[in-house]
């Protein structure tokens, strides 16, 4: 039998080798995208997969694993979000080389249930406001044009039926702040950020109109607006996301805050 560290080497188009085929057991607990995380940064920490190679595809990933496409997905996004593994336009995920990971990767341990939705809800109204108030104050036309660029990639994942992530507009919202420990605090607190909840999510087009707002807020250079706007598009993911909890299930092991919250809105 192969295990994990006999792995059947490739190579890709670029003549870099591919990690294609580890031997990972399937996960079967309630927080799959958090356990797929987990073996991966065990995988890329013992070098089983090594800095530069490839990982492989959501597909044989979501077949290694047997799991679904989505807790692949939020997976490979909270590992992008921790800098242990960078996205090739049309060629897949890499994993970094090791000067350019973010160091505290214990950060991938953070369990993204329901019940944590309004912690970290909670976390982004205290701290992306001023993010964005300070961010109006310094951006410059560099992140101007790196923020247009990302929001045109959006765009075109929407048109072409791809996978999309928003996050990117609100990472280059903190960018703009020229800020490294605000940056790193952003990029470790919205992979954390779930995707979905009870198998809902805003509608793209949606997406795409409220992060619009924010790039044009961005552009006014005025502080006091951006705040403003940052604050409405915050509520605006809160009420969501909440109707959506509102809407689903019970959850066995929703935590106190959330009930509290749910009890708020539908009384």
């Amino acid at each position: 039998m192969v295990t994990d560290k006999q792995l059947i080497r490739q190579v890709d188009e670029e003549n870099r080798p591919i990690a294609s085929q580890p031997t990972f057991a399937p996960v079967n607990t309630e927080n799959l995208s958090h356990l797929i995380a987990q073996r991966l940064t065990k995988a890329i920490e013992e070098e089983t997969i090594k800095s530069g190679e490839k990982l492989p595809s959501e597909k044989e990933l979501m077949a290694l694993f047997k799991v679904g496409r989505s807790s692949v997905r939020e997976a490979l996004h909270s590992l992008v979000g921790l800098k242990l593994v960078e996205v090739r336009a049309g060629k897949g995920y890499y994993v970094k080389e090791p000067g350019t990971v973010l160091h505290g990767k214990d950060l991938v341990q953070f369990a993204v249930f329901e019940r944590d939705f309004l912690d970290i809800m909670e976390a982004r109204e205290e701290i992306e406001p001023r993010i964005a108030r300070l961010a109006a104050q310094r951006v410059l036309p560099h992140d101007l044009e790196q923020l247009e660029k990302a929001y045109l990639g959006i765009q075109q994942d929407v048109a072409q039926g791809k996978h999309h992530y928003t996050g990117v507009i609100h990472l280059g919202i903190v960018r703009a702040t020229h800020n490294t420990a605000l940056v790193r605090i952003m990029e470790a607190l919205l992979p954390m950020f779930p995707g979905r909840v009870r198998g809902r999510t805003i509608p793209v087009h949606t997406e795409l109109q409220m992060h619009r707002k924010l790039i044009d807020g961005l552009r006014t250079g005025d502080g006091e607006v951006m705040e403003h706007l940052m604050v409405e598009h915050l509520r605006a993911t809160r009420e969501f996301y909440v109707n959506a909890m509102c809407k689903g299930v019970s959850h066995p092991k929703e935590s106190s805050a959330g009930v509290q919250e749910k009890n708020k809105i539908t009384s």
